[in-house]
């Protein structure tokens, strides 16, 4: 039985699914951070290996479709090939994770954006895929926990100071990390004490609960970066060309059941830059898209195994 893997590795976790050419999903895994610029080569390869061994049950991988968070030049993909292609004993495809969203969502004219650890934009017209560059901190769209964290982690430190209003988030974080005051915590901050993805994943949660108790500063904090996402999403819609109307499908945990006042703000500043349409309605979760990616990759029918697995799911 010829198996393909889609795995969708992000700043946070990687999920890897095992599908038989006939749609039928033979397993599941999941295992922690493969953005090779967080968590080094080494350590995207070990995620992506734990999350794949896991979806196979062992079975070997005949094909492996690897969207991953931190894959935005041609060598950062050529640096990761070869070496998941060594550790997994499979032809694997590598690619930025946004390509697994685009590969989930049916249609030939469709914009996508995600939002996770980190925040992505792109779109799919006329066979072309076009994207955001995201690099660094300097490059790629604010959006993501990543960008919650940092704002969280600043209102919290000038709060201390008297330079922001009074918040609860202070206190919570000095908690979560066992520091004594906000000075302690501007000095972790400033080296390799707290890594960035564990902070996105502990400090943005805490933002959207104290939000949902009343918190102002950080409700702010989640309606200014959920702005800043729609923002560029809207501006970058438009500006490519994309119909009003269009489709555009929502991914990562911020935008499927994130906290509301991130939501709501950016979809109303999405709308003041770009009409878009309803989300498709038959899309799959972005592994699965990674699947459709790999097989379109190995010449085999991707809307075929697309629908296949819809029906399926």
């Amino acid at each position: 039985m010829k198996l393909l893997v889609g795995v969708d590795g992000g700043g946070t976790h990687t999920r890897a699914v095992a599908v038989a050419l006939d749609g039928t999903v033979v397993g599941e895994g999941r295992s922690g951070p493969s953005n090779h610029q967080v968590v080094g080569v080494d350590g995207a390869v070990a995620a992506v290996r734990q999350a794949v061994l896991a979806a196979t049950g062992g079975s070997q991988a005949d094909a492996v479709g690897a969207c991953l968070a931190g894959i935005d030049l041609p060598e950062h993909g050529e640096l990761l090939h070869t070496a998941l292609e060594e550790t997994l004993a499979a032809r694997v495809h590598v690619e930025n994770d946004i390509v697994a969203a685009l590969w989930a969502a049916p249609g030939d004219s469709i914009g996508v954006v995600s939002a996770g650890t980190g925040a992505a934009v792109a779109l799919r017209q006329g066979g072309e895929v076009r994207r955001i560059l995201a690099l660094s901190d300097y490059t790629g769209p604010q959006g993501g926990a990543a960008d919650i964290a940092v704002m969280a982690l600043r209102e919290a430190i000038l709060s201390a100071q008297g330079g922001a209003p009074p918040t609860r988030l202070l206190p919570r974080i000095l908690a979560m990390f066992g520091l004594p005051d906000h000075v302690a915590l501007a000095r972790a901050t400033e080296g390799n004490e707290l890594p960035a993805w564990q902070v996105a994943m502990l400090v943005a949660p805490l933002c959207a609960q104290l939000a949902e108790e009343g918190d102002e500063v950080s409700r702010a904090v989640l309606r200014q970066v959920g702005s800043a996402l729609g923002q560029t999403a809207g501006r970058y819609f438009a500006s490519q060309g994309l119909e009003p109307g269009t489709p555009v499908a929502l991914y990562g945990a911020l935008l499927q059941g994130g906290p509301r006042p991130y939501r709501d703000a950016f979809r109303r500043a999405m709308r003041r830059r770009f009409a878009a349409g309803p989300p498709p309605r038959d899309r799959l979760d972005a592994s699965r898209g990674a699947v459709v990616f790999a097989a379109e990759r190995e010449g085999l029918e991707p809307d075929r195994l697309r629908s296949a697995l819809r029906a399926g799911a």
